[in-house]
């Protein structure tokens, strides 16, 4: 009996060291570590992630110096060349032999532009803009600014990249230089928005901040918006009289009554005495953004959150199905279904179309009229002086009543989205234009 517990025993303890070995691992020499894989080109890469900056602002002042990191971005920034016609928008016409660039001139396709402007360099050379990489080459050839000794540096403000540079060597003394010692080759491009040091989307001039001390919007907060680069540009603006840096008439608000208020405050680069009628006028400057954001009447799409990147600057796909932001920024209407689709699939593309050049059409005529009509208004004022047959008091209303009635008017006529930013504003506006050309014409009469 004692030889069977024994030999259980031995069993036991047999079974107990077998099934304990079976977890430990035969002793080898340790595996290799693994090779480190190579970064995977997949559709989600940020190419951001391996940009590694240039070393100056001048080295970042050539756009094609970005492409090794951003080459769809830059391809297109390229694509601004093309120009893309809407009905009522639009840079040129491409003929189809040769692929040259036709500039469409204003003051010939609407004559009543040279009597509105007369005694101001538009009046001289108007051309339709176009797109953001010709922005260089039309500042450089235009009837309206004197040879290149005699211009400031300031009229390459929103035309070129190496204004990020001359600011930051110069400071606020750039904008006085010649604009012939400063004017290079590089034109609008990836430094005006971007940071060289890491790509994020930066506001690179100070001007801009400086009219957002004023605390004037009422809509939105524009601080830290993507669309505030917008802002550097597409904007009205003046040059300081003394140090012809540009001036955002935002002190008093940024409808059109704000700031006419502000251009009453005192006279200002951009206003002249009109040739005909001796009425002190002002030339405003494409106020896209403070029509969009702004104004007694405000735009559904900015109510609803969406900012200048959102329609001209949508998600496009490449070939990969990778997506990318365009960078071409043309009117939405050229690529409906990557921007108005998003929101209004349901009308499909060639109703959306439809749909926003009724808008645009009812808004371009209005604007028209209204210009012929203040031309017209201007003619009358000029046979009376002439006569001799207004009297002083009669002479002052009138001048007062071109000086705001023009300045509402230009200030739709020269935005250009045909009123398709903010359509209730821009009919408000041209309505109240209107309005005053009535009353002036039936003083002049």
């Amino acid at each position: 009996m004692k030889k069977l517990v024994l030999l259980m025993m031995a069993v036991f303890f047999a079974l107990v060291m077998f099934f304990a070995c079976q977890g430990e691992a035969p002793q080898e020499e340790p595996a290799p570590e693994p090779e480190a894989a190579a970064p995977a080109e997949t559709a989600d890469a940020d190419p951001a992630d391996e940009f590694p900056g240039f070393d100056t602002l001048k080295e970042a002042a050539d756009s094609e110096a970005w492409a090794p990191w951003f080459p769809i971005y830059v391809e297109y920034w390229e694509a601004t060349e093309e120009m893309r016609m809407t009905t009522y928008g639009g840079g040129g016409r491409q003929e189809a032999e040769g692929m040259e660039i036709e500039k469409i001139n204003y003051l010939e396709l609407y004559p009543f532009l040279r009597t509105n402007y007369a005694g101001f360099p538009f009046s001289k050379g108007y051309y339709r803009s176009r797109g953001h990489i010709y922005a260089l080459t039309d500042v450089i050839d235009t009837e309206r600014l004197p040879d290149w000794d005699q211009r400031p540096a300031s009229c390459m403000s929103c035309k070129s990249t190496d204004v990020v540079v001359g600011i930051n060597e110069h400071g606020d003394d750039f904008y006085g230089k010649s604009f012939a010692d400063v004017v290079g080759e590089n034109t609008v491009g990836c430094l005006d928005c971007h940071d060289h040091q890491d790509a994020s989307v930066k506001v690179q001039r100070d001007y801009v901040f400086e009219a957002l001390a004023h605390d004037s919007f009422r809509h939105i907060d524009p601080e830290g918006r993507d669309d505030l680069t917008c802002a550097q540009c597409h904007v009205n603006y003046y040059f300081h009289e003394e140090t012809r840096k540009p001036t955002l008439p935002w002190s008093t608000g940024l409808t059109v009554e704000d700031q006419l208020e502000h251009y009453n405050m005192d006279r200002r680069s951009d206003e002249w005495e009109h040739e005909i009628t001796g009425a002190l006028v002002a030339k405003i400057q494409h106020p896209e953004y403070e029509l969009y954001h702004e104004g007694n009447n405000r735009n559904i799409h900015s109510r609803l959150g969406l900012g200048c990147t959102d329609c001209h600057m949508p998600q496009m796909e490449d070939d990969d199905g990778k997506q990318y932001s365009s960078h071409t920024w043309t009117s939405p209407l050229t690529h409906v279904e990557e921007s108005c689709l998003r929101c209004h699939g349901n009308w499909g593309a060639e109703e959306t179309v439809s749909k926003a050049e009724s808008v645009q059409g009812k808004v371009y005529e209005k604007q028209n009229r209204i210009g012929r009509d203040l031309a017209d208004f201007i003619k009358a004022v000029g046979e009376k002086i002439g006569n001799g047959d207004m009297s002083d008091e009669d002479l002052e209303k009138v001048r007062e009543i071109q000086r705001e009635a023009q300045f509402y008017w230009d200030f739709i006529w020269v935005e250009n989205s045909s009123g398709f930013h903010n359509w209730q504003e821009a009919h408000r506006v041209l309505d109240n234009a209107d309005k005053l050309i009535q009353e002036g014409m039936q003083i002049a009469n």
